[in-house]
């Protein structure tokens, strides 16, 4: 077995270990919110008031967060660089690059969170009214600097280029998949550029999921037709 054989399974083993602890996690925190998906998203401060166990929730559930969305997707972005690289040295290098800054600035934003986060959210539970205002905006601040700066900003950049520097690369011999990944990567500069206009909603992700879906389909069929077509004119054109 070859280097990029082994780092090929890592990928495997890494990638389907983060979908089995996303499962538990997105109920665990769908159970730490009350069911508030919006929440999750972009108001995390509702779980303010929630008490101890929603505290503890919050903890393992940004712990694995921080294994699941990043540290266990590291062998599949050194796989793909591996595997990748030959075809535009450069491109697959900035990829790379994307993706650890992605990894490990997102992962550390993770911990920090859990950390930080359950502190505040325990100390919110126990401390007097007159006290929860501070103890709010800490919580507040700590949103800001993680959840919109870090994550939906930065990590949406990161991942975007990630992705479409694979998508990119991949348009050669699995054009389909290709073609999703560019756009993907695209929609995540979109999410990180409607963070940065301070836009947090739902909606407008849902219509961003819809533009790509569209903008996909699209490419795919034009291409399509355009390799139909130019079949078609090599075959009359051997016609005598």
């Amino acid at each position: 077995m070859t280097d990029l054989d082994a780092l090929r399974r890592l990928a495997i083993i890494g990638v389907a270990l983060a979908i089995l602890i996303a499962i538990v996690q997105i109920g665990a925190a769908l159970v730490a919110f009350g069911g508030d998906f919006e929440a999750i998203v972009f108001r995390p401060e509702a779980i303010l008031g929630r008490g101890a166990d929603a505290a503890l929730l919050w903890r393992w559930v940004l712990l694995a967060d921080m294994f699941d969305s990043y540290l266990l997707l590291v062998p599949l972005a050194l796989f793909l660089h591996r595997r990748l690289r030959d075809r535009r040295p450069w491109l697959a290098d900035l990829g790379l690059t994307g993706a650890l800054a992605y990894i490990f600035v997102g992962g550390a934003a993770a911990a920090i969170l859990a950390t930080a986060g359950s502190s505040l959210i325990e100390a919110y539970g126990a401390a007097a009214p007159a006290d929860r205002l501070a103890i709010a905006a800490s919580f507040g601040l700590l949103r800001d600097a993680l959840y919109f700066g870090v994550w939906q900003t930065l990590d949406a950049i990161t991942a975007g280029t990630w992705i479409f520097s694979v998508g990119w690369l991949l348009l050669v011999d699995r054009p389909v998949l290709g073609r999703l990944l560019v756009v993907v990567g695209g929609s995540c500069w979109a999410f990180a550029l409607m963070t940065m206009l301070d836009i947090h909603s739902l909606a407008v992700v849902g219509a961003i999921l819809v533009v790509v879906v569209v903008l996909w389909l699209s490419w795919v069929i034009i291409d399509r037709r355009r390799r139909e077509q130019g079949s078609d004119r090599g075959s009359t054109s051997h016609v005598p």
